[in-house]
């Protein structure tokens, strides 16, 4: 009677912290946005998207954006014509784009900013952030939004996260799984058992990593 109080227990915990881990897990992860080089900026609302309080991108009108920085605040308007869109902002600098599709491309055909990336290193860099922010502009203002993960890779940390806390409340039912047939009493010693409960309790972890987004979010900033 006492163990099954127990086990109870750690299943409503368990459910808890899976509950928790999933909603975290959309809400730094799954929320759709737009990067800006290595940093995503979350769609807020209809008009403004968001990094932190000191980065953020407003949509002012249908082609003229706001966007404030650590470097200032600064605006953008877009122009479009059949086949190119050009960028200009405030200071007077302005950066033409080709559509290719989704993508764009400048008069030469190579991939939006590549130039301006490649040339960063020689008092180029403001035209390489702002090519940065063009292709991210253009997201926007196609509406085509993305996000840090997906929810397949959430339910398989669910997937893993019961799989640990089974191992963890039932170990030798987790041990044997599919395999019972081949015992002819299939139960696990106290160290065995222990063990089994080690790595549950290992494997319960990792599913929490992955289903609160903690992993996804690792992987896409050191990627």
């Amino acid at each position: 009677m006492q163990d099954y109080k127990k086990r109870k227990i750690l299943l409503i915990c368990a459910a808890l912290a899976a509950i928790v881990s999933l909603l975290a897990g959309w809400y730094f992860t799954l929320r759709k946005g737009v990067y800006i080089d290595d940093d995503f900026f979350y769609k807020v609302n209809k008009t403004k998207y968001k990094h932190n309080n000191s980065n953020y991108i407003e949509r002012i009108s249908d082609n003229d954006f706001k966007i404030v920085s650590d470097t200032g605040e600064r605006t953008v308007s877009l122009r479009t014509d059949a086949d190119s869109l050009v960028f200009v902002f405030s200071d007077g600098t302005s950066l033409t784009g080709y559509r290719n599709g989704r993508d764009l491309t400048d008069a030469e055909g190579f991939p939006f900013g590549w130039k301006e990336t490649q040339l960063s290193g020689n008092n180029t860099s403001t035209q390489a952030d702002n090519a940065a922010y063009c292709l991210s502009l253009y997201k926007i203002y196609l509406g085509e939004y993305e996000s840090i993960s997906v929810w397949p890779l959430q339910a398989l940390g669910l997937i893993i996260y019961i799989s640990g806390i089974a191992a963890v409340l039932y170990p030798d039912k987790a041990h044997f799984f599919l395999r019972r047939w081949r015992y002819q009493n299939p139960e696990l010693s106290d160290a065995g058992r222990r063990t089994e409960q080690r790595c549950g309790i290992a494997i319960s972890v990792v599913g929490i990593l992955v289903m609160s987004g903690v992993l996804p979010m690792l992987i896409d900033y050191f990627s």
